[in-house]
């Protein structure tokens, strides 16, 4: 003779007769908030949770969750997440179908109470700094944060929401730089929010083209192309300097190149770094501080000379006593 699964009593409940109890519980703490639920759709059968509900045998009934999200004074949020009992693999949506009730599921024996379950939730904030712990801008575009069950990938970092457990920013992308953090970022949410310091591999660096002379030029253009193969036009200022701002790199250097337009003529491209050491690059061009003024004085001085000579000669001449008168 064929038994219907839903007749085994696989968890050892305890059968009724006339009367069945069936425990809705919730995972929301009472402290926290009060979680309610609606009976077979009657919105005049509204109860808190936990409750304990009598059924007559061989009924069947629904009970939906009213309230999705709670705010707690805690801080905590709590968020709907799925109906939860050991015969239930997984049931996300509001409403949950009870079994056809002959027995009780009240206890540990029955495969305890069915739960409403919501994800408690604390808010983060995260703000990034250089690799010398100077404010950074602009932001990373995106950074992954991992937990030990799910990794997200967000680009929101302030005033957000994340179960309140352990996470780890595990990555940053940058200036279209990927795995630009000096290290995996820990923080704790499981029992409050968090603002997280995060460091970047970037340095701020500025570059100064001078002549011979280390005297600083102006208005040179400047193509800066950096670690991440993008490139920027720059003009240099009255103090012959540019500021790249931040730019990419490891957290030792930050290799990018400088090629040099001056006065519409070609002067050649330096690879340069910038890191905690040396912020300022200087581009030295092969212009000014030439010989040709040096030469072009030693030619004056030696006409000046030359004339002086003539002069003093033609003195010497003209005072010349004259010879005696012949008799």
């Amino acid at each position: 003779m064929f038994v219907p699964l839903f007749l085994v009593n696989v968890h050892g409940t305890s059968g009724c007769i006339t009367t069945c109890q069936l425990k809705a519980d919730t995972t929301v703490p009472a402290a926290d908030g009060t979680v309610y639920v609606e009976l077979d759709n009657n919105t005049g059968l509204v109860y808190s949770l936990p409750h304990t509900f009598s059924f007559a045998n061989n009924s069947q009934h629904t009970l939906t969750v009213l309230n999705q999200t709670l705010s707690a004074s805690s801080g905590a949020r709590y968020v709907w997440n799925e109906w939860t009992h050991s015969s239930l693999q997984w049931t996300p949506t509001l409403m949950m179908r009870t079994p056809i009730m002959l027995f009780n599921y009240t206890g540990s024996s029955d495969g305890g109470p069915y739960t409403a379950k919501f994800d408690k939730q604390f808010q983060y904030t995260l703000t990034f700094k250089d690799a010398v712990g100077q404010s950074l801008t602009p932001a990373p575009t995106s950074v992954v944060l991992s937990s030990s069950a799910s990794t997200i990938t967000t680009s929101a970092y302030s005033g957000q929401w994340l179960s309140a457990t352990s996470w780890t920013v595990t990555s940053a992308t940058w200036e279209g730089y990927q795995g630009a953090l000096v290290a995996p970022v820990p923080f704790d949410l499981s029992s409050g929010s968090a603002s997280v310091a995060v460091a970047v591999s970037a340095y701020s660096a500025s570059v100064k083209v001078v002549d011979k002379l280390n005297n600083p030029i102006p208005g040179a253009s400047v193509t800066i192309t950096f670690a991440n193969t993008t490139s920027r036009l720059f003009t240099t200022d009255s103090q012959g300097t540019i500021q790249l701002g931040h730019i990419p790199g490891t957290p030792y250097s930050a290799p990018y190149s400088a090629h040099v337009i001056y006065q519409g003529q070609e002067q050649g491209t330096w690879s340069e770094e910038a890191s905690s050491v040396a912020s300022v690059s200087t581009v030295t061009l092969n212009v000014g501080g030439t010989t040709s003024a040096p030469v072009v004085s030693a030619i004056v001085l030696l006409t000046i000379f030359g004339v002086a000579l003539f002069l003093i000669l033609l003195a010497i001449k003209v005072r010349k006593t004259p010879p005696p008168p012949k008799i």
